[in-house]
């Protein structure tokens, strides 16, 4: 093929013909990829592709000749289009799946005429790339064929009309109803042209006895309601919905989830949460085992409410430990106080995933006195029934503050170092700022660097203080908690300790403090930031040049402009980005340096600011960058670039 590929086209084509024949799809493919890369392809060549569909005995060589034509696309167009009265059926087809695939709108009214071919795979084939175009001119002509008598290629129709997402009107569709076998066809067809007209036939599809047809109706009416506003889908599907709640139809939509289609699954669960039949609990369980139907699952529930509990309950003591872990999430979801003797017990089960969800599920219940229990298991082995108890224990600082304070009082004089960081974790939703404070200056780092955290979310005044000395600990990832923590609480107090941690010698604790001076905008930082400009490097000197922006605006841009002669990539790119917010007056005075700078990311990033701020005034720019540019990947930015402009 190498060799085939050196020689001009004409006189390698009969070996690549017979190429495309070959027994191994590997020799075929290479044919294909010689042809495709050829330059030009004259009419002898596409004739012969056009030729090679009549192979009906060789389906290899037959494929290779329907890819080949439609990599060439729109040059092979006007010579397909002639064999389409051609008297082999077959190649009509394979003809009209290949313009089909090429998507030619042109030849629209020839697809439209072989809807009335004499063949009927050539009928079904015109339908089907009618589809493939999505020509709005062919609906019409579409709507005649679903007048007709052929079932299968009703089928077709429909889903060409659904491709094509014109408005259909739904008296085309409706009498299709009445043949059993189209309904599926025409309830996903409703699915994707259907507007509210369409709401009462697909609820009367929820009573379909055939499960795929009340399937496809569900769905669609799922896909109609997603394109209504909260007020239409209330009143013309949801109150529908709830009155079929324990009836007959509700259960065939419940026994749905058993064996429905994956692709169905997600709005037939969405369909039984708004129902809120408390019959779907157990089917809606086994669904939301599946970790990418969890979410929507656990909607349903909580639309099911406290009525689904029981069934929760009595499920409970017959199911294996995974099923009773997501009972046990779900019944704290849905605030299910009558479980919490349940979930109690399921604390010292031996699954550690049982034990985790117990835990999380009792701080979510919120129960007075649930604090001793959940506490126990923050000495757990497994670190994830660890981490849950803490967050549940964090949970009931509200409803068990006198509880979670007398287990701070224990934790905070414990010898052991992870103790003693629960605590200081744990005491941030007491607002304990004053033992919050000592446990900053404990001998532990991990626990500093806790109580450090916990203090941003302490509102009280003397917080501001005692961030400011922890910006001196020994420990650099203390010193940045500090520094993130003053970003966080904000406030005139938090300036002056912001200032200071501009000079520490750790870089993340310096970018920490820049974010924090950005968000305060106080311009008596301004004098902090330059002074920082001057020696920082990397990141940090980015995260001033955007404090700078921020809090000096217009005024600024000087040091700022100045960075795009800087030697790091990184920093250019990060300084066309922050002189881009402030318009385009700068890019001439900098368009012979950018333009030619050493790193394709900064003559990306600068033709891309320049295209987006001066708009068609920018194409003597582009040109003149096109001109000079030799990485393929920016050539072809510039030229999107200026097609668009």
């Amino acid at each position: 093929m190498v060799e085939l590929s050196r020689h001009p086209l004409p006189l390698a084509l009969p070996l690549l013909f017979t190429a495309m024949g070959d027994e191994s799809w590997r020799v075929r493919k290479e044919a294909v990829a010689v042809l495709a890369s050829a330059e030009p392809v004259g009419a002898e060549a596409v004739e012969g592709l056009i030729n090679l569909l009549r192979s009906s005995d060789n389906a290899g060589l037959r494929n290779s000749a329907v890819e080949s034509l439609e990599r060439l696309g729109k040059v092979a167009v006007e010579p397909l289009c002639r064999y389409l009265d051609d008297p082999d059926q077959d190649l009509r087809k394979f003809v009209i799946d290949v313009l089909g695939s090429i998507r030619c709108a042109s030849c629209v009214p020839l697809l439209v005429k072989a809807l009335n071919d004499d063949d009927p795979n050539v009928r079904v084939a015109a339908a089907e790339n009618l589809g493939k175009i999505g020509e709005a001119a062919a609906v019409p002509f579409l709507l005649k064929v679903l007048a007709g008598n052929e079932i299968w290629l009703k089928f077709t129709v429909l889903d060409a009309l659904s491709l094509i997402g014109a408005p259909v009107p739904l008296a085309a569709l409706t009498p299709l109803l009445a043949e059993r076998l189209l309904r599926r066809a025409v309830y996903d067809c409703l699915g994707v042209l259907g507007d509210q007209t369409a709401i009462p036939l697909l609820l009367e599809g929820l009573k379909e006895k055939g499960k795929s047809q009340r399937e496809s109706a569900g769905v669609a009416l799922v896909k109609v309601r997603g394109r209504l506003s909260a007020e239409e889908a209330e009143a013309l599907i949801d109150l529908p919905l709830q009155a079929l709640k324990g009836t007959p139809a509700a259960e065939g939509v419940i026994s749905s989830l058993e064996s429905a289609d994956p692709n169905s699954l997600e709005p037939l669960v969405q369909l039984l949460g708004i129902m809120a039949d408390e019959r779907a609990t157990v089917p809606l369980l086994a669904v939301s085992r599946q970790e990418k139907f969890r979410k929507v699952c656990l909607e349903a529930f909580r639309l099911l409410g406290t009525a689904a509990a029981p069934r929760l309950l009595a499920r409970y003591g017959e199911a294996e430990d995974a099923e009773r872990a997501v009972i046990a999430s779900l019944l704290g979801e849905l605030g299910s106080r009558q479980s919490a003797q349940l979930l109690v017990a399921g604390l010292s089960e031996e699954a550690p995933e049982l034990r985790a969800a117990c835990a999380g599920a009792l701080g979510k219940l919120a129960l007075p006195g649930a604090t001793g229990q959940v506490a126990e298991l923050l000495e757990d082995g497994d670190p994830e029934v660890r981490a849950a108890a803490l967050d549940a224990v964090l949970r009931l600082t509200g409803s068990d503050p006198e509880g979670v304070a007398e287990l701070c009082a224990r934790l905070v004089l414990s010898p052991l170092p992870g103790k003693r960081r629960h605590a200081a974790l744990l005491l941030a939703g007491l607002a304990d700022g004053d033992r919050l404070s000592l446990l900053a200056k404990d001998e532990d780092a991990s626990v500093r660097k806790a109580a450090v955290a916990s203090l941003a979310r302490v509102k009280l005044p003397q917080v501001a203080g005692y961030l400011a000395m922890a910006l001196s600990d020994e420990d650099p990832e203390v010193r940045l908690s500090a520094a993130q923590a003053l970003s966080e609480k904000g406030g005139a107090e938090t300036l002056d300790p912001l200032l200071l941690a501009l000079g520490d010698p750790d870089p993340w604790v310096q970018t920490a403090a820049l974010k924090g001076l950005s968000a305060l905008g106080d311009t008596a930082a301004l004098s902090g930031v330059k002074s920082l400009l001057t020696r920082a490097r990397g990141p940090v000197l980015i995260a001033a040049l955007s404090a700078l922006a921020a809090i000096g605006g217009e005024q600024e841009l000087s040091a700022i402009e100045a960075a795009l002669a800087d030697g790091d990539e990184e920093v250019v790119e990060a300084a066309i980005g922050i002189m881009s917010a402030f318009g385009g007056g700068w890019i001439d005075g900098h368009c012979q340096a950018l333009t030619s700078h050493p790193h394709w990311v900064v003559r990306r990033s600068f033709v891309r600011a320049a295209a987006q701020l001066l708009g068609a005034k920018a194409l003597p720019i582009l040109e003149k960058a096109l001109d000079k540019e030799t990485d393929p990947l920016v050539r072809g930015e510039i030229a999107g670039l200026m097609d668009r402009l």
